[in-house]
């Protein structure tokens, strides 16, 4: 069973993702669920979305699966799918009929608040070693609730995060599929539990389907159906990892592009007073592919950075925070060289 579980079921959950797509393009096609290109979209002819629609439950199912064979804790493993089910279903009706988005962050954050709250004694844990470390005199009650709005809103944050980088052809898959490769490493070195690489595994082989159809240049999106949920899921292992005290830097650096250029693009809108709830192409990697770069140099440079943050996450095993610098130095790197300023790069 463990030659099937690690060898055979990725292959045969790679194989049924590509193969099921292409139905689903087709029925989206004819029902008309489309990306219509518009003035701020980096696509230029109406692209099916809603790939989630069949990426999220395969990898619900998978994770579920692999729980009942003791490979992936129940705790809190099946609660965070069960949230990430409720999180898809709502998804979909975002994909269909565009929900507000103030319905949508209230149901984000139900979902969080929930997760937080079974997790409760693990966040009194490190609210306790917080306080030793740093030595704070403080009310340990206060500091813990105050801890868990923290953990709260970086959550929140790490979620729409992948909703908002979802706005290129390839670029949330490979992002998925690079995360996945970096926590499957980690796992096998001991620096995170073996569950999280299990949970990599299922990640990679779904996304390594649907990139066969998201590349450059793309024949379906994932829609919000599958760039909520798997935020949710992968925020999921980067918390865990932060509330349970396992490696959190690492874990973090490995989605350290998408972090910086997400945050700095909403802080930078907040500076110029703009709507940051608003659709938008003010990110570093939209205003390249607009100067006239096409989607696959960008997403060649984008992937080899997220390669290397691969590596310098294991390196953070052994150098500490003088790879968490090379890592942060290396995105602005990249950053630089996607606002148009680095001509040798051109």
């Amino acid at each position: 069973m463990d030659i099937f579980l690690n060898i055979f079921f990725p292959f045969l959950l790679t194989g049924f993702i590509y193969i099921s797509l292409k139905p689903l393009i087709i029925y989206l096609t004819k029902i008309k669920v489309m990306d219509m290109p518009k003035k701020r979209s980096n696509h230029s002819i109406p692209t099916p979305k809603g790939a989630g629609l069949i990426i999220i439950p395969t990898i619900i199912v998978s994770i579920v699966f692999f729980i009942y064979f003791d490979l992936i804790n129940h705790e809190p493993w099946f609660l965070i799918s069960s949230l990430t089910l409720v999180l898809w279903v709502t998804s979909i009706f975002d994909d269909f009929y565009n929900l507000p988005s103030i319905p949508r962050l209230v149901i984000q954050g139900l979902c969080v608040f929930i997760a937080i709250k079974f997790l409760n004694n693990e966040i009194s844990d490190l609210a306790q070693t917080i306080m030793l470390i740093a030595n704070f005199e403080i009310n340990k009650e206060v500091f813990n609730y105050f801890l868990k709005l923290l953990i709260f809103l970086y959550w929140l944050w790490l979620i729409n995060l992948f909703n908002f980088m979802d706005g290129m052809d390839g670029i949330t898959g490979f992002q998925v599929c690079t995360f996945s490769m970096g926590v499957i490493i980690l796992s096998i070195f001991g620096s995170l539990p073996n569950e999280n690489g299990y949970v990599g595994i299922i990640l990679f082989s779904s996304f390594l389907g649907f990139l066969f159809w998201n590349k450059p240049p793309a024949r379906i999106f994932l829609g919000d159906s599958g760039s909520i949920p798997i935020g949710f899921l992968i925020s999921s292992i980067i918390i865990l990892s932060l509330i349970k005290q396992q490696n959190f830097i690492p874990t973090m650096i490995l989605i350290l592009f998408h972090f910086i250029d997400s945050t700095l693009t909403i802080c930078l809108r907040a500076l110029k007073r703009k709507n940051i709830f608003e659709a938008h192409s003010d990110h570093f990697y939209q205003k390249k592919i607009r100067s006239g770069s096409s989607h696959q140099k960008v997403l060649e440079k984008i992937n080899i950075v997220n390669l290397a943050l691969i590596i310098f996450s294991i390196l953070y095993l052994y150098l500490g925070v003088l790879s968490l610098i090379f890592s942060i130095l290396l995105v602005f790197k990249l950053l630089h060289w996607l606002n148009g300023k680095n001509e040798k790069y051109k």
